[in-house]
């Protein structure tokens, strides 16, 4: 099934030539400039029905360096599309880079003969030249590229609230439940905090024979006399500020 279409930049694309540009702008290290979209039926005649469908990008590339211009080329080739650097002496057109999205399932006929013959390392253009651009990308494709380069795992993010009435009940349960049996988790991630661990030596879990909430009073206690706080074992305001400095959100 075809990508949904889209506009982007003013441009007509799909989604997953937008994803393709703009893994290869980061390659690049900076944004292209598109001058053509995709589904641009008879838009541009010099284009011969190349960007009909979808999957098919022009970046301006006139204003940039012979160098610049080559890396635009690469970056793009990188991430799978078929792409070269068209010039003057080669049509009625400025400096441009072109480039078709490889394994577009969408493609015009014409596009789908320039990935065809960037595969056999041609220029894509009527007279069947030999490809001048960079290489070692021929085989490349989105697909491919995502699978060498996976996203990043997001760190999760542990729940730093804080409940007042959770660490009450702690402090005189062995057990969290009820009301409070949610709790328990975010009692128990706050004493693995890193830095309530390197106050407690890190003792999470209560040691054999200690009751839990004797246990929970005790780390309370080493948390007091580190920062000279009456040693309650209670979470007092007086905890709970420092916790505040530590990015915990205290709620009732």
């Amino acid at each position: 099934m075809p990508e949904a279409r889209i506009v982007w930049r003013g441009f007509a694309l799909n989604k997953r030539t937008v994803a393709m540009v703009q893994a290869a702008e980061k390659q690049y290290r900076s944004k292209f400039k598109i001058m053509q979209g995709s589904y641009n039926k008879g838009g541009v005649e010099a284009s011969a029905g190349t960007h009909d469908g979808c999957g098919a990008v022009d970046i301006a590339v006139a204003k940039l360096a012979p160098a610049q211009r080559r890396a635009v080329v690469l970056a793009l080739r990188q991430v799978g599309f078929a792409a070269w650097l068209r010039t003057p002496a080669q049509g009625r057109w400025p400096y441009h880079v072109h480039a078709i999205a490889c394994g577009d399932k969408d493609l015009s006929r014409g596009a789908a003969i320039q990935v065809a013959e960037y595969r056999r390392r041609r220029n894509g253009l009527a007279n069947r030249g030999k490809d001048d651009g960079p290489t070692g990308c021929h085989g490349m494709t989105w697909e491919l590229y995502l699978k060498a380069h996976p996203a990043p795992v997001p760190v999760a993010v542990p729940d730093s609230t804080i409940s007042l009435g959770a660490m009450s009940y702690a402090r005189t349960h062995d057990v969290m439940t009820g009301v409070w049996g949610a709790d328990r988790a975010r009692v128990v991630a706050w004493a693995a905090h890193p830095k309530v661990g390197a106050i407690t030596k890190a003792e999470t879990i209560p040691p054999a024979g200690v009751p839990w909430h004797l246990h929970f009073q005790r780390v309370l206690r080493k948390v007091q006399v580190k920062f000279k706080l009456p040693e309650t074992g209670s979470f007092t305001e007086g905890v709970a500020a420092v916790m505040k400095r530590y990015g915990y959100k205290i709620t009732a």
